[in-house]
Protein backbone atom coordinates (compact mmCIF):
# COMPACT_ATOMS: atom_id res chain seq x y z
CA UNK A 1 0.00 0.00 0.00
CA UNK A 2 1.36 3.37 -1.22
CA UNK A 3 1.80 6.27 1.56
CA UNK A 4 -1.20 8.24 0.02
CA UNK A 5 -3.16 5.30 0.52
CA UNK A 6 -1.83 4.32 3.99
CA UNK A 7 -2.85 8.29 5.36
CA UNK A 8 -6.36 7.66 4.07
CA UNK A 9 -6.66 3.93 4.93
CA UNK A 10 -5.84 5.15 8.52
CA UNK A 11 -7.92 8.65 8.86
CA UNK A 12 -11.03 6.47 7.77
CA UNK A 13 -9.99 3.36 9.82
CA UNK A 14 -9.68 5.99 12.93
CA UNK A 15 -12.77 8.20 12.53
CA UNK A 16 -14.51 4.71 11.85
CA UNK A 17 -13.21 3.57 14.99
CA UNK A 18 -14.23 6.85 17.18
CA UNK A 19 -17.74 6.58 15.49
CA UNK A 20 -18.66 3.49 16.51
CA UNK A 21 -17.07 3.31 20.33
CA UNK A 22 -19.81 6.77 20.37
CA UNK A 23 -22.45 5.45 18.61
CA UNK A 24 -22.38 2.23 20.20
CA UNK A 25 -21.82 3.86 23.75
CA UNK A 26 -25.06 5.57 22.83
CA UNK A 27 -27.19 2.70 21.54
CA UNK A 28 -26.18 0.76 24.45
CA UNK A 29 -27.70 3.31 27.33
CA UNK A 30 -31.09 3.30 25.27
CA UNK A 31 -31.38 -0.54 25.57
CA UNK A 32 -29.81 -0.61 29.19
CA UNK A 33 -32.82 1.64 29.91
CA UNK A 34 -35.35 -0.89 28.27
CA UNK A 35 -33.59 -3.76 30.50
CA UNK A 36 -33.81 -1.27 33.77
CA UNK A 37 -35.71 -3.89 35.29
CA UNK A 38 -32.77 -6.68 35.64
CA UNK A 39 -30.82 -3.65 37.41
CA UNK A 40 -33.12 -2.86 39.73
CA UNK A 41 -34.06 -6.89 40.66
CA UNK A 42 -29.96 -7.76 41.06
CA UNK A 43 -28.25 -8.09 44.17
CA UNK A 44 -24.98 -6.63 42.22
CA UNK A 45 -26.60 -3.96 40.02
CA UNK A 46 -23.29 -2.76 39.25
CA UNK A 47 -21.31 -6.21 38.49
CA UNK A 48 -24.58 -6.66 36.45
CA UNK A 49 -24.73 -3.47 34.43
CA UNK A 50 -21.75 -3.53 33.23
CA UNK A 51 -22.27 -7.41 32.23
CA UNK A 52 -25.58 -6.75 30.62
CA UNK A 53 -23.75 -3.76 28.54
CA UNK A 54 -20.80 -6.53 27.52
CA UNK A 55 -23.46 -9.17 26.61
CA UNK A 56 -25.15 -5.87 24.29
CA UNK A 57 -22.12 -5.00 22.95
CA UNK A 58 -21.75 -7.29 19.55
CA UNK A 59 -25.76 -6.27 18.57
CA UNK A 60 -25.46 -3.09 18.58
CA UNK A 61 -21.75 -2.73 16.63
CA UNK A 62 -23.68 -5.32 13.85
CA UNK A 63 -26.09 -2.59 13.54
CA UNK A 64 -24.07 0.71 13.79
CA UNK A 65 -20.76 -0.68 12.78
CA UNK A 66 -22.34 0.26 8.53
CA UNK A 67 -23.18 3.56 9.61
CA UNK A 68 -20.38 4.35 11.37
CA UNK A 69 -18.45 3.55 8.28
CA UNK A 70 -20.27 5.45 5.94
CA UNK A 71 -19.86 8.65 8.30
CA UNK A 72 -16.03 7.46 8.28
CA UNK A 73 -15.86 7.51 4.63
CA UNK A 74 -17.84 10.96 3.82
CA UNK A 75 -16.27 12.72 6.31
CA UNK A 76 -12.84 11.70 5.31
CA UNK A 77 -13.63 12.11 1.37
CA UNK A 78 -15.55 15.35 2.03
CA UNK A 79 -12.38 17.06 4.18
CA UNK A 80 -9.59 15.73 1.94
CA UNK A 81 -12.00 17.20 -1.38
CA UNK A 82 -12.49 20.63 0.82
CA UNK A 83 -8.72 20.98 1.20
CA UNK A 84 -8.02 20.56 -1.98
CA UNK A 85 -5.97 17.30 -1.10
CA UNK A 86 -8.08 15.56 -3.69
CA UNK A 87 -7.18 18.23 -6.44
CA UNK A 88 -3.21 17.31 -5.74
CA UNK A 89 -3.31 13.67 -5.64
CA UNK A 90 -5.39 13.96 -9.50
CA UNK A 91 -2.77 16.53 -10.88
CA UNK A 92 0.24 14.52 -9.64
CA UNK A 93 -1.21 11.50 -11.94
CA UNK A 94 -1.96 9.37 -9.46
CA UNK A 95 -4.64 6.48 -10.53
CA UNK A 96 -8.00 6.69 -8.98
CA UNK A 97 -7.73 3.19 -7.63
CA UNK A 98 -4.92 5.34 -5.12
CA UNK A 99 -8.33 6.62 -3.32
CA UNK A 100 -10.58 3.92 -3.93
CA UNK A 101 -8.30 1.01 -3.02
CA UNK A 102 -7.97 2.19 1.05
CA UNK A 103 -11.98 2.82 1.28
CA UNK A 104 -12.73 -0.41 -0.03
CA UNK A 105 -9.68 -2.22 2.12
CA UNK A 106 -11.81 -0.51 5.50
CA UNK A 107 -15.06 -1.49 4.37
CA UNK A 108 -13.87 -5.24 3.50
CA UNK A 109 -12.07 -5.53 7.04
CA UNK A 110 -15.42 -4.17 8.42
CA UNK A 111 -17.64 -6.83 6.43
CA UNK A 112 -15.06 -9.57 7.91
CA UNK A 113 -15.56 -7.72 11.36
CA UNK A 114 -19.54 -8.47 11.31
CA UNK A 115 -19.79 -11.50 9.98
CA UNK A 116 -17.06 -12.56 13.08
CA UNK A 117 -18.97 -10.84 15.28
CA UNK A 118 -22.66 -12.32 13.78
CA UNK A 119 -21.16 -16.16 13.65
CA UNK A 120 -19.50 -16.32 16.71
CA UNK A 121 -19.10 -13.56 19.18
CA UNK A 122 -23.45 -12.68 18.70
CA UNK A 123 -24.58 -16.36 20.12
CA UNK A 124 -22.32 -16.15 22.75
CA UNK A 125 -22.95 -12.49 24.21
CA UNK A 126 -26.78 -13.78 23.65
CA UNK A 127 -26.77 -16.86 25.89
CA UNK A 128 -24.64 -14.61 28.48
CA UNK A 129 -27.93 -12.45 28.31
CA UNK A 130 -30.32 -15.01 28.81
CA UNK A 131 -28.07 -16.15 32.14
CA UNK A 132 -28.04 -12.89 33.44
CA UNK A 133 -31.90 -12.23 33.08
CA UNK A 134 -32.48 -15.48 34.51
CA UNK A 135 -30.22 -14.24 37.63
CA UNK A 136 -31.96 -11.32 38.19
CA UNK A 137 -34.84 -13.19 38.51
CA UNK A 138 -33.42 -15.55 41.14
CA UNK A 139 -32.82 -12.30 43.08
CA UNK A 140 -36.53 -11.34 43.02
CA UNK A 141 -37.27 -12.71 46.21
CA UNK A 142 -34.95 -11.02 48.71
CA UNK A 143 -35.92 -7.68 46.84
CA UNK A 144 -39.59 -8.00 47.53
CA UNK A 145 -38.70 -8.98 51.12
CA UNK A 146 -36.55 -5.69 51.61
CA UNK A 147 -38.58 -3.46 49.66
CA UNK A 148 -42.10 -4.49 50.44
CA UNK A 149 -43.97 -3.84 47.03
CA UNK A 150 -44.81 -5.96 44.26
CA UNK A 151 -42.00 -7.32 42.13
CA UNK A 152 -42.44 -8.87 38.63
CA UNK A 153 -40.87 -12.59 38.42
CA UNK A 154 -41.98 -13.03 34.67
CA UNK A 155 -45.03 -12.35 32.94
CA UNK A 156 -48.09 -12.92 35.28
CA UNK A 157 -45.99 -14.20 37.78
CA UNK A 158 -45.78 -11.40 41.02
CA UNK A 159 -45.06 -11.82 44.69
CA UNK A 160 -45.18 -9.15 47.99
CA UNK A 161 -44.20 -9.56 51.08
CA UNK A 162 -45.12 -7.26 53.34
CA UNK A 163 -42.39 -7.23 56.03
CA UNK A 164 -39.25 -9.18 57.30
CA UNK A 165 -39.41 -10.92 60.73
CA UNK A 166 -36.78 -12.26 62.95
CA UNK A 167 -34.62 -15.38 62.44
CA UNK A 168 -35.56 -14.60 59.15
CA UNK A 169 -39.18 -15.28 58.48
CA UNK A 170 -41.58 -13.51 56.11
CA UNK A 171 -44.70 -11.65 56.94
CA UNK A 172 -47.62 -11.03 54.92
CA UNK A 173 -46.76 -13.19 51.63
CA UNK A 174 -48.48 -12.55 48.59
CA UNK A 175 -47.92 -14.97 45.28
CA UNK A 176 -50.20 -13.92 42.24
CA UNK A 177 -49.81 -17.17 39.58
CA UNK A 178 -51.58 -16.22 35.77
CA UNK A 179 -49.31 -18.24 33.67
CA UNK A 180 -51.71 -21.10 33.41
CA UNK A 181 -54.36 -20.17 30.84
CA UNK A 182 -56.84 -22.35 32.12
CA UNK A 183 -56.58 -21.09 35.92
CA UNK A 184 -54.96 -18.01 37.92
CA UNK A 185 -53.51 -18.88 41.49
CA UNK A 186 -53.33 -16.93 44.69
CA UNK A 187 -51.21 -17.71 47.47
CA UNK A 188 -51.57 -15.77 50.67
CA UNK A 189 -50.00 -16.30 54.11
CA UNK A 190 -49.84 -14.70 57.71
CA UNK A 191 -45.62 -15.74 57.24
CA UNK A 192 -43.06 -17.82 54.76
CA UNK A 193 -39.33 -19.45 55.41
CA UNK A 194 -37.13 -19.89 52.71
CA UNK A 195 -35.54 -23.60 52.96
CA UNK A 196 -32.75 -25.04 50.86
CA UNK A 197 -32.87 -28.37 49.73
CA UNK A 198 -29.96 -30.08 47.68
CA UNK A 199 -30.26 -27.78 44.70
CA UNK A 200 -33.88 -26.75 45.44
CA UNK A 201 -35.49 -23.84 46.78
CA UNK A 202 -38.39 -24.01 49.01
CA UNK A 203 -40.74 -21.43 50.24
CA UNK A 204 -42.36 -23.09 53.09
CA UNK A 205 -45.89 -20.89 53.83
CA UNK A 206 -47.76 -20.74 57.28
CA UNK A 207 -51.09 -19.90 57.82
CA UNK A 208 -52.53 -19.01 54.96
CA UNK A 209 -54.94 -19.44 51.72
CA UNK A 210 -54.94 -20.80 48.14
CA UNK A 211 -57.75 -19.37 46.28
CA UNK A 212 -57.59 -20.96 42.30
CA UNK A 213 -59.84 -19.40 39.49
CA UNK A 214 -60.90 -21.53 36.95
CA UNK A 215 -60.77 -18.80 33.60
CA UNK A 216 -63.49 -21.01 31.90
CA UNK A 217 -66.24 -21.27 34.04
CA UNK A 218 -65.51 -18.72 36.61
CA UNK A 219 -65.70 -20.83 39.52
CA UNK A 220 -63.27 -20.17 42.87
CA UNK A 221 -62.22 -22.66 45.35
CA UNK A 222 -60.43 -22.14 48.01
CA UNK A 223 -58.13 -24.08 50.36
CA UNK A 224 -57.20 -22.64 53.63
CA UNK A 225 -53.44 -24.53 54.69
CA UNK A 226 -51.45 -24.63 58.33
CA UNK A 227 -48.17 -25.17 56.16
CA UNK A 228 -47.65 -25.21 52.57
CA UNK A 229 -44.91 -25.29 50.46
CA UNK A 230 -44.06 -24.30 46.70
CA UNK A 231 -40.99 -24.75 44.90
CA UNK A 232 -39.36 -21.63 44.24
CA UNK A 233 -37.43 -23.36 40.95
CA UNK A 234 -40.59 -23.07 39.07
CA UNK A 235 -40.81 -19.77 39.39
CA UNK A 236 -37.64 -18.54 38.14
CA UNK A 237 -37.10 -19.21 34.17
CA UNK A 238 -33.80 -21.28 33.23
CA UNK A 239 -31.46 -20.98 30.39
CA UNK A 240 -29.75 -24.24 28.97
CA UNK A 241 -28.00 -25.87 26.27
CA UNK A 242 -30.63 -28.18 25.55
CA UNK A 243 -33.02 -24.84 25.33
CA UNK A 244 -31.72 -22.77 22.92
CA UNK A 245 -33.65 -19.57 21.27
CA UNK A 246 -32.94 -19.47 17.55
CA UNK A 247 -30.55 -16.06 18.44
CA UNK A 248 -28.28 -18.48 20.87
CA UNK A 249 -27.32 -20.84 18.07
CA UNK A 250 -24.19 -20.78 16.53
CA UNK A 251 -24.62 -21.07 12.69
CA UNK A 252 -23.56 -24.60 12.20
CA UNK A 253 -26.67 -25.39 15.05
CA UNK A 254 -28.63 -23.27 12.88
CA UNK A 255 -27.70 -25.27 9.22
CA UNK A 256 -27.80 -28.82 11.13
CA UNK A 257 -30.06 -28.07 13.73
CA UNK A 258 -30.84 -30.58 16.82
CA UNK A 259 -34.52 -31.49 16.61
CA UNK A 260 -34.47 -32.61 20.18
CA UNK A 261 -33.94 -29.08 21.09
CA UNK A 262 -37.53 -28.48 23.79
CA UNK A 263 -37.56 -24.87 21.95
CA UNK A 264 -36.87 -26.09 18.10
CA UNK A 265 -40.52 -26.56 17.70
CA UNK A 266 -41.07 -22.93 18.93
CA UNK A 267 -38.14 -21.29 17.05
CA UNK A 268 -37.60 -22.99 14.14
CA UNK A 269 -40.12 -20.90 11.61
CA UNK A 270 -36.66 -18.37 12.69
CA UNK A 271 -34.40 -20.05 11.47
CA UNK A 272 -33.72 -18.85 7.82
CA UNK A 273 -34.36 -15.29 9.17
CA UNK A 274 -31.59 -16.10 11.36
CA UNK A 275 -29.22 -17.49 8.83
CA UNK A 276 -29.92 -14.95 6.23
CA UNK A 277 -28.82 -12.13 8.80
CA UNK A 278 -25.69 -13.86 9.45
CA UNK A 279 -24.79 -14.40 6.18
CA UNK A 280 -25.59 -11.56 4.83
CA UNK A 281 -25.18 -8.48 7.27
CA UNK A 282 -21.13 -8.93 6.04
CA UNK A 283 -22.25 -7.72 2.23
CA UNK A 284 -23.69 -4.09 4.05
CA UNK A 285 -20.06 -2.65 4.40
CA UNK A 286 -18.37 -3.47 1.28
CA UNK A 287 -21.24 -2.38 -0.76
CA UNK A 288 -21.21 0.93 1.10
CA UNK A 289 -17.80 1.46 0.35
CA UNK A 290 -18.21 1.57 -3.20
CA UNK A 291 -21.40 4.02 -3.07
CA UNK A 292 -19.11 6.44 -1.37
CA UNK A 293 -16.19 5.87 -3.01
CA UNK A 294 -18.32 6.50 -6.55
CA UNK A 295 -19.76 9.73 -5.32
CA UNK A 296 -16.76 11.31 -3.25
CA UNK A 297 -13.71 10.05 -4.89
CA UNK A 298 -13.68 12.62 -7.48
CA UNK A 299 -12.39 15.87 -6.77
CA UNK A 300 -15.55 18.34 -6.89
CA UNK A 301 -15.34 22.61 -7.34
CA UNK A 302 -18.58 23.08 -6.71
CA UNK A 303 -18.79 23.01 -2.66
CA UNK A 304 -22.84 22.88 -2.94
CA UNK A 305 -22.61 20.16 -5.40
CA UNK A 306 -20.43 18.16 -2.75
CA UNK A 307 -23.09 18.49 -0.14
CA UNK A 308 -25.85 17.09 -2.52
CA UNK A 309 -23.58 14.20 -3.39
CA UNK A 310 -22.74 13.65 0.41
CA UNK A 311 -26.61 13.65 0.79
CA UNK A 312 -27.08 11.23 -2.65
CA UNK A 313 -25.13 8.68 -1.23
CA UNK A 314 -25.82 8.33 2.29
CA UNK A 315 -29.48 7.83 1.18
CA UNK A 316 -28.72 5.52 -0.92
CA UNK A 317 -27.31 2.87 1.60
CA UNK A 318 -30.16 3.88 3.72
CA UNK A 319 -32.62 3.06 1.29
CA UNK A 320 -30.19 -0.16 0.79
CA UNK A 321 -30.21 -0.92 4.35
CA UNK A 322 -33.97 -0.86 4.67
CA UNK A 323 -34.72 -2.38 1.53
CA UNK A 324 -32.50 -5.37 2.78
CA UNK A 325 -33.83 -5.15 6.26
CA UNK A 326 -37.41 -5.60 4.22
CA UNK A 327 -35.97 -8.72 2.53
CA UNK A 328 -34.63 -10.61 5.68
CA UNK A 329 -38.21 -10.27 7.15
CA UNK A 330 -39.87 -11.73 4.23
CA UNK A 331 -37.25 -14.78 4.24
CA UNK A 332 -38.84 -16.04 7.17
CA UNK A 333 -41.73 -16.90 5.10
CA UNK A 334 -40.45 -16.60 1.57
CA UNK A 335 -37.38 -17.89 -0.54
CA UNK A 336 -37.13 -15.44 -2.35
CA UNK A 337 -36.78 -12.64 0.46
CA UNK A 338 -33.45 -14.55 1.46
CA UNK A 339 -32.52 -14.24 -1.91
CA UNK A 340 -32.59 -10.40 -2.27
CA UNK A 341 -31.38 -10.23 1.32
CA UNK A 342 -27.63 -11.13 -0.82
CA UNK A 343 -29.07 -9.71 -3.88
CA UNK A 344 -29.72 -6.49 -2.93
CA UNK A 345 -25.74 -5.40 -1.59
CA UNK A 346 -24.64 -7.48 -4.25
CA UNK A 347 -25.58 -6.07 -7.14
CA UNK A 348 -25.45 -2.15 -5.92
CA UNK A 349 -22.32 -2.54 -4.81
CA UNK A 350 -20.80 -3.98 -8.54
CA UNK A 351 -23.05 -1.01 -10.25
CA UNK A 352 -21.15 1.37 -7.76
CA UNK A 353 -17.97 -0.67 -8.77
CA UNK A 354 -18.52 -0.76 -12.04
CA UNK A 355 -18.75 3.17 -12.02
CA UNK A 356 -15.82 3.63 -10.30
CA UNK A 357 -13.72 0.87 -12.51
CA UNK A 358 -14.78 3.16 -15.72
CA UNK A 359 -13.14 6.48 -14.03
CA UNK A 360 -16.29 8.67 -15.00
CA UNK A 361 -17.76 10.54 -12.22
CA UNK A 362 -21.66 10.42 -11.46
CA UNK A 363 -23.20 13.20 -12.53
CA UNK A 364 -26.67 14.51 -10.23
CA UNK A 365 -29.60 15.39 -12.18
CA UNK A 366 -29.77 19.15 -12.34
CA UNK A 367 -33.43 18.83 -10.85
CA UNK A 368 -31.23 17.57 -7.93
CA UNK A 369 -28.97 20.08 -8.00
CA UNK A 370 -31.56 23.12 -8.20
CA UNK A 371 -33.37 21.29 -5.28
CA UNK A 372 -30.03 21.83 -3.32
CA UNK A 373 -29.20 25.22 -4.01
CA UNK A 374 -32.75 26.30 -3.36
CA UNK A 375 -32.76 24.86 0.53
CA UNK A 376 -29.21 26.28 0.55
CA UNK A 377 -30.85 29.53 -0.17
CA UNK A 378 -33.81 29.27 2.11
CA UNK A 379 -31.78 28.25 5.02
CA UNK A 380 -29.42 31.06 4.61
CA UNK A 381 -32.10 33.39 4.70
CA UNK A 382 -33.82 31.96 7.60
CA UNK A 383 -30.54 32.57 9.30
CA UNK A 384 -30.37 35.75 8.38
CA UNK A 385 -33.46 36.83 9.47
CA UNK A 386 -32.66 34.96 12.88
CA UNK A 387 -29.57 37.04 13.29
CA UNK A 388 -31.11 39.95 12.56
CA UNK A 389 -34.46 39.27 15.57
CA UNK A 390 -31.24 38.79 17.51
CA UNK A 391 -29.29 41.64 16.82
CA UNK A 392 -32.49 43.70 16.93
CA UNK A 393 -33.27 42.83 20.38
CA UNK A 394 -29.95 43.38 21.64
CA UNK A 395 -29.78 46.90 20.43
CA UNK A 396 -33.99 47.46 22.01
CA UNK A 397 -31.90 46.06 25.53
CA UNK A 398 -29.14 48.40 25.43
CA UNK A 399 -31.01 51.48 24.79
CA UNK A 400 -32.19 53.35 28.41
Amino acid sequence: MKQIERYIFSRIATLFFWVLASTTILSLTTQILIRVDVLTTSSSAIVTFLSLAATLVPQMVLVVAPFALMIGIGRVLTTMNEDSELVVIEASGASGYSIAKPVIFVSTLVGFLLFIVANLLSPRATQALYSIISGANSDVLSLAVSSGSFQRIEDDLYIQVSESLANGEMGGLFVSDRRDPSAELVYFAKSATLRSSGDTELLLMQNGQIHRSDRDSQNISIIEFTTYVLDLNSFIPTTSDEGKRHNELYLNELLFPDTTNPRYEAYKRLFPFEINSRLSGWLYPIAFGFVMVAFLGKAQSHRNEQYQRIATAALICLALRLSGSVALDSSEKSVMGGILAYALPILVGSYFAFIMAQGGAIRLPKIWLRAGDYVQALLGRINERLNGSVKNASEKEGQP
